[in-house]
Parts: structure tokens; sequence; C-alpha cells
């Protein structure tokens, strides 16, 4: 049985990474649509680009280390205020600064052209404070507070874009724009302090943190060699293929954005319950039914999008990207492993390494069959590399998770449901590239 509290910290954590990628597309409708030229919405874009390829695998990584210890804090009991979630803060600061800090020297040196007068200290000070800032919705997440994580997310992302939206009405440019981003960043980085202060004694744990690294850097990698995926498939596609063919592959390479976030929230939310020392089959059997829940409506809105998607590809865009259809129709095919979770158990039992090694083989299995595609199929050939690693990644984590811990696919997974939905998507799959269109 599923406990209420638990499903909705979970569910909320979904809402929550919801909430933030609305904000984003509405924000970027704003700029398109107002009297901001390109340049400046390119240098808006460069801000968070720049910052989110400096942090996105160390901030991951920290903070999947953190939540299955997390969980094992908690199962202590709250008579007693730990100095684990100060450990974390004080860490994910110090790797902050540590970015801010190289971030200067690239500045020094010039090679960061999109930043200029003050908007280079309103950059330092969004990449200080506001990287660490990600850490509140996981305080709120282990401790079990769903309405106030939807409540602060609601706040902050609704503050950032109505102030951006008042900006815009009024004349601001792009300089506003960016201090806003820097003072929103502020903002939520002084409501964790006072979280942190108030559910964690303010005493940084050095054996904490030890344990902490320990366990992370595997994840680290393992983010950071997944997340280098699309580079290296756009690096492959610039030395094949023409300009022309690297704007046709990268308007079509791309996931559903919300199975993405959803699958991670779910993934994250379910980690802080594997430290604690009992309960591990009940996790086992909340993985499968909820992963099997998602299926229902994910599989079936992925489908009616590959079977649109010839249509509306021309349309949105021109005609000159209808082949970018293909390309995303390929990558509609991610969901069928990004549904399966051995690596959220084997990050919860503290298996992180085994998640490392598994990246590190689907980098060379998507780097090689890319180049040996790419000869027969052309573009197609380079999506399709990417998801056959993906999908070896996931079983190769799955085999390993049985080998030393006796954990069946089947104690995590609706194997029927996924294998009659798997094959679903790919016949239509088959069926729109070879027959309809």
């Amino acid at each position: 049985m599923i406990r209420k509290e638990s499903w909705n910290s979970g569910k909320s954590l979904q809402v929550f990474q919801l909430l933030r990628f609305g904000m984003l597309v509405l924000i970027g409708v704003l700029l398109t649509h107002s009297k901001l030229n390109v340049g400046d919405i390119g240098q808006y874009e460069s801000f968070l680009f720049w910052a989110g390829l400096a942090s996105f695998f160390w901030v991951n990584g920290l903070i999947q280390g953190a939540l299955p210890m997390a969980g094992a804090e908690e199962s202590d009991g709250e008579q007693r205020k730990s100095p684990f979630l100060f450990t974390v803060f004080f860490l994910l600061l110090v790797f902050s600064t540590a970015t801010a800090l190289v971030f200067t020297i690239l500045y020094k040196a010039g090679l960061l052209a999109f930043l200029s007068g003050h908007a280079w200290y309103w950059f330092l000070l969004f990449v200080v404070f506001g990287i660490p800032a990600n850490l509140t919705v996981y305080v709120y997440l282990v401790k079990n507070r769903s309405v106030e994580m939807l409540l602060y997310g609601a706040g902050a992302f609704g503050l950032q874009f109505f102030l951006i939206l008042f900006a815009l009405l009024y004349g601001g440019g792009i300089e506003t724009i960016l201090e806003i981003l820097g003072l929103v960043a502020l903002l939520r980085f002084v409501w964790l302090v006072k979280l942190i202060f108030h559910h964690s004694s303010v005493v940084f744990s050095r054996e904490l943190a030890r344990k902490l690294l320990l366990r992370s850097w595997p994840l680290i990698l393992a983010t950071l060699l997944s997340g280098s995926a699309q580079y290296i498939d756009g690096w492959l596609v610039t030395i094949r293929f023409d300009s022309a063919a690297f704007a046709i592959f990268r308007f079509g390479a791309r996931e559903l954005p919300f199975v993405v976030l959803i699958a991670n929230a779910f993934s994250n939310s379910m980690l802080p319950k594997f430290g604690k020392s009992s309960g591990f089959k009940s996790h086992l059997k909340e993985i499968r039914e909820r992963s099997a829940k998602m299926m229902n409506w994910m599989f079936p809105l992925t489908a009616v999008l590959m079977i649109s998607s010839p249509w509306f590809f021309p349309v949105i865009f021109s005609q000159a990207f209808a082949e970018s259809a293909s390309i995303f129709n390929i990558y509609l095919l991610l969901i069928i492993p990004r549904l399966v979770f051995p690596q959220t158990i084997l990050n919860g039992i503290g298996q992180t390494k085994l998640i490392s090694r598994a990246s590190f083989y689907e980098i060379l299995i998507n780097v090689g069959l890319s180049v040996l595609l790419s000869f027969p199929f052309g573009l197609e050939g380079i999506a399709a590399a990417t998801v056959i690693a993906y999908l070896f990644e996931k079983y190769y984590l799955a085999y390993w998770l049985y080998r030393r811990e006796g954990v069946s696919l089947a104690d995590y997974l609706d194997g029927k449901r996924h294998l009659l939905f798997s094959a679903g998507i790919l016949t239509l799959f088959v069926l729109i590239e070879t027959v309809i269109y």
C-alpha cells in the first residue's frame, strides 16, 4: 500500500518540475513577442545556457547522492536536528563558488562575449546563489511538505514571470531581465537558508561530507556523460554533414520534455525512501505500480505525436524542416527505456559506481553506432544510435541489479504492459516511416 503522504510528495515534485518548465516556456514566448531583438534574446538564452551547462552534472549528482542519505537521516527520528542538510547546502555553495571563479577566469580572458557591463555581476550572483537554491524543493521532498513545495514553486516561478512581464510592458531592456534573474535567484537562496536553519543544525560534518562525495562522484560522472550525449551527436553531424543538415537534426533531436521531467522527478522522489532501513519490497512495488500508471498515458500521447509530427513540423517551422519529423519520431522511442528505473534502485542502495560505468558504455556505443549507422541511414542513423545506446544502458543496469541484489525486472516493472506498449510504439513507428508517409 502506497502511503498517501509519500504519493503526494512525489507527485508534487513532478508538478513542481512542470511548473518550472512552463515558466521558462512562457518567458520565452514573452521575449519573442516583445521589443527585444534577436541578439538580446540570445543574451538571455546564453545567460541560462552557460549557467546550466557548467552546473547540471554536479548539482544533479550531489542531490541524487544526498537523497537516499537524507532518507536514512529522517528515519532516525526528528528529536534532534541533523547536520546533514547544512552539509549538503555548504557543499553546493562551495561548488557554485568554484564555478563562478572559473567563469571569472573565462570572462577576464574574453571568452564570455555574451556578458557585458553590469550583466556580468548579475550572472555571478545567479551562479553563486541561484544554483544552490535548487536544493530547496528537495528539502520539502525529504520533509514530506507537499503543499509548501507547490506554494514555493508557484511563488518563485510566478514572481519571476510577472517581474519580467512588467519589465517588458514598461520598456525594460535585456539588462533589466538579467537583473530580475539574479534578484529572484538571491531571494530563492535566502529562502533556502531559512529552511536550512529551521530543519538542520548549522554544523558542517566532515564525515557526512566525505560519505556524500564518495557516493556522489559516480553519479556526477554519469550525469556528465549522459548529458554530453546530445553534444556528441551534434558534433558528429557537423563532421559528417553540412550546416543545413545540422539544423534539420537539431530541430528534431529532442524528447518530450514533460516525459523526461516527470520520469526524473519520480525517480528522485523515490530515493529518500531507499535510505530507510525497512520497506525495500514495498518500494519496488511502488515503482512498478507508478511506472505502469505513467505508461498508460505517456505511450498513447507519444503515439499521437508520432502520427502527427510529419504534419506539424512543416507547419510550425517550414517545409525545409520536414525531415526533422523523422528524427523527432526516433527520439520519441526513448520513452521505452525512460520508464524503466533500475538506476533509481541502484542509487538508493548505494551501487552508484555501476551507474557511472553504464553511462561510460552508453557513450562508447552511441559514438560507435552513430558513425556506423550514419553511412547507410544518414541523420536517422545517428538518432537511432542514441536510442539503442540508452536502451543498452537501462538493461545493463537491470542485469547487474539482478546479478548483485537478486532484484528481477519483474519486481519493479510491469513487464507485459511495458512490452505491449513498446511493441505498439515500435510498430507504429515502422508503419509511419515506411507506409503512412
